[in-house]
């Protein structure tokens, strides 16, 4: 399919709208990885605006054939959401639900168009969720409709529609992931005009700025998510809800923690100050290895030299994009340092930064992370220890 000619949304909404494509793209993959029994991952880089007169293109070239599934949203967010297939993609996604030699599906069925309606409804609920939580309103997509035709022909009757009601829609690439096998889609979001005013008056509101820390957070997972998914040529997918700013006393262990952590610590320097962790328990820190190497599990039963590096790439990676995200939102330039990896007891871990960072702020950020790959799901937390100035800088950003 080609793409329309688009343009970003306004700048205050466009960040804003990605953080629902990810997070959506988050949400349908874990509940795709159940109905497929198999690890299956979506991304999309967002949303772009494309005016209704230019629609017409999107769903693919306006004679190609194209399977479509079409969900009405309803209530306080109103529109409509379309999931647009080529047809070759469209029937290799049933053959891959159905367990089939991939070229098995030839025409659409009531099993392939079933197989396709619940693929859709999943996509397109968990898209219309992520919106709906982003904006703090309600939306109930209806029950998902298939269409097999021209692509012209399936975009039309949303076009005169929608005419009357707002005009432009959003429309997002959207990548679809599993065991290596890869189809590209087209996400259409028509809203009324009603409901597109809304998420502006949300980003230009303090509602928006509330949502700043699960912004950057979510932006890091995902650059995250990428760059492992490249280094280890396999789906990899981190998830998170976002930052969280809590007293430091919380970030330090109880005192009666007596298991010993692996992290990785980095210092900041240049406009952004200060020191960032990642933490994870020994025995995560081992499963991580095994599933990252392709190991039985329980293969690795010491943190060896092997061990360590697979983990210091690993964490490197990870603090790189979270710590890009913020440079990014800030719009400033850090330079992280030496990474360090540490194994100890949490409080050793802790403690010289917790000490040093007490001197500078009684705050930080920590970020629960999840870590998917191969259908495992493991966890850890990111932290972000900022200096006072730096504090100060991200207070400015998202008040």
């Amino acid at each position: 399919m080609t793409m329309p000619q688009t343009e970003p949304p306004p700048t205050d909404i466009a960040e804003a709208l990605r953080t629902v494509a990810i997070n959506g793209a988050y949400n349908a993959s874990r509940a795709l990885s159940k109905w497929f029994k198999r690890g299956v991952r979506l991304t999309s880089d967002g949303f772009r605006n494309v005016p209704l007169t230019e629609l017409s293109s999107a769903a693919g070239e306006p004679d190609e054939v194209v399977a479509a599934i079409h969900l009405q949203m309803l209530g306080e967010i109103e529109g409509d959401i379309l999931l647009a297939f080529p047809e070759r993609a469209a029937l290799r996604l049933v053959d891959a639900l159905i367990e089939a030699e991939p070229g098995t599906s030839k025409e659409f069925n009531e099993l392939e168009q079933s197989c396709l309606q619940e693929t859709g409804n999943i996509v397109g609920s968990a898209f219309a969720n992520s919106l709906a939580g982003w904006l703090q309103l309600q939306t109930t997509p209806q029950s998902p409709t298939f269409v097999h035709d021209l692509a012209a022909a399936v975009i039309q009757p949303l076009i005169i529609e929608q005419a009357a009601l707002g005009d432009n829609a959003l429309v997002s690439r959207t990548e679809f992931d599993f065991g290596g096998d890869q189809l590209d889609w087209r996400l259409i979001l028509i809203p009324s005009a009603g409901s597109l005013s809304i998420m502006q008056k949300k980003c230009e509101g303090d509602d928006h700025r509330q949502h700043a820390l699960q912004t950057i957070a979510i932006n890091g997972a995902f650059d995250a998510s990428r760059a492992m998914s490249k280094w280890l040529r396999r789906g990899v997918r981190l998830h998170t809800e976002g930052f969280s700013r809590i007293p430091l006393r919380e970030a330090s262990p109880p005192a009666e923690s007596d298991d010993p952590v692996v992290a990785l610590h980095t210092a900041l320097e240049h406009q952004l100050h200060g020191h960032t962790l990642v933490v994870m328990d020994v025995p995560v820190a081992m499963q991580l290895v095994d599933v990252i190497c392709q190991l039985e599990p329980g293969t690795t039963t010491e943190l060896d030299e092997m061990s360590r590096s697979c983990l210091m790439e690993t964490c490197n990676i990870v603090s790189s994009s979270f710590i890009n995200s913020w440079a990014k939102w800030l719009e400033i330039h850090t330079v992280p340092g030496p990474p360090e990896l540490i194994v100890d007891m949490p409080e050793a871990v802790l403690q010289s930064v917790l000490v040093e960072q007490a001197m500078a702020s009684d705050e930080v950020f920590l970020a629960k992370t999840e870590f998917s790959i191969d259908g495992n799901w493991l966890e850890w937390q990111f932290y972000l220890l900022p200096s006072a100035a730096s504090l100060r800088l991200i207070e400015s950003s998202c008040s």
